[in-house]
């Protein structure tokens, strides 16, 4: 189970990168776990609809050669389809498959709902990001 880096433990944001630290474990780990790589996980768990190459891009805030080599992968693993957008033949959208929504409902079940990390953090860890999220 991930534990909570204590990066300024004492400090609210501090907490917060601890946690967001060990929940990027627990992803990269439950990914793992069923054959994907973390960046192929988040990318399916994303795509709820037909999307524009470039839109999946500027979401990632990358290059679009990045989103081609990892659509590529999951195109290549069954996972989703490349097509061609019926409202810009110029343009490709990608779908998933039957597959790729079984992995997704796989990893999102590896996750489960985060408790095991909320519960794995100490007393005033806990305490400390209650009074955090009190105050919001």
């Amino acid at each position: 189970m991930p534990v909570v880096v204590p990066i300024c433990a004492n400090h609210p944001v501090g907490l917060l990168l601890g946690l967001a630290e060990s929940m990027r474990v627990h992803l990269d780990e439950a990914a793992r776990s069923i054959g994907l790589t973390p960046q192929q996980a988040q990318f399916l768990v994303r795509l709820e609809q037909p999307t524009r190459m470039s839109e999946l891009a500027e979401h990632k805030n990358c290059d679009p050669s990045s989103i081609t080599s990892l659509v590529q992968r999951l195109e290549r693993d069954g996972f989703v389809l490349r097509e061609t957008d019926a409202t810009d033949g110029r343009a490709r959208v990608i779908k998933i498959t039957a597959a790729g929504k079984r992995a997704r409902q796989k990893f999102l079940d590896k996750l489960g709902d985060g408790s095991e990390i909320i519960q794995g953090l100490a007393d005033e860890q806990r305490a400390g990001l209650a009074r955090l999220f009190a105050t919001t």
